[in-house]
């Protein structure tokens, strides 16, 4: 059991390693076994080659996410989405100015974060839209079979503190990179918030990019 006085930074940097090790172990396993069969068959070769390319795209995703935050290029955040592990059964479309704009540094990490969030909101096959402009306002959007925002979230977006306090969720996928998003999102000023109210629809997820440096 975690302790009560456990400093929330050092819990944070626990959860994000224990997570990165899971999230590399996949496709590390699939090259480990392709390697091994390549002497009693050629065709692994083939597979090996596969989960090496599937490893470099899911480690170019996560160091995006939780890394120093880097400026992407235009086209960038689509590239990085085929690093997702679901990213065979999800599409990611991205429209308005973010469809063809290069993101700065701090909005960029950020919307990776909200690109993995909304992925892991996705049980089933689903769509992640992104819309807006880098400069302005960012929805992101959600939809498919059984789709919804992690629990709790709409309290992550409206105080840091309660964001603090998801992460007691510990290694639970979608409760911890909620947690993480909400956090980048408060540390970059983009004033992130669920658009409640609406339809049946999963309300879009709102971030503010106009205050955001960098």
């Amino acid at each position: 059991m975690q302790s009560e006085r456990q400093d929330p930074g050092l819990l944070l940097a626990e959860l994000l390693a224990s997570r990165l090790c899971h999230d590399l172990s996949s496709p590390l396993s699939g090259l480990s076994a392709a390697l091994g069969e390549v002497a009693a068959d050629a065709s692994a070769l083939d597979v090996a080659r596969e989960a090496t390319a599937a490893l470099g795209r899911r480690l170019m995703l996560l160091r995006a996410a939780w890394g120093m935050p880097a400026a992407l290029p235009a086209g960038g955040l689509a590239t990085l989405a085929a690093g997702l592990p679901n990213a065979h059964r999800i599409t990611v479309e991205l429209a308005g100015g973010l469809a063809d704009a290069p993101l700065p540094a701090v909005a960029a990490r950020l919307l990776v974060n909200a690109v993995m969030l909304a992925a892991e909101s996705l049980p089933r096959d689903g769509t992640v839209m992104l819309t807006g402009d880098a400069a302005a306002e960012i929805a992101v959007r959600i939809a498919g079979d059984r789709a919804g925002w992690p629990d709790r979230l709409a309290a992550m977006l409206a105080a840091p503190a309660a964001a603090w306090d998801g992460l007691a969720g510990g290694m639970r996928s979608a409760r911890l990179q909620a947690a993480v998003t909400a956090l980048l999102a408060h540390q970059a000023g983009a004033r992130p918030r669920l658009l409640l109210g609406g339809s049946g629809a999963v309300p879009p997820l709102l971030f503010d990019l106009r205050a955001v440096a960098g």
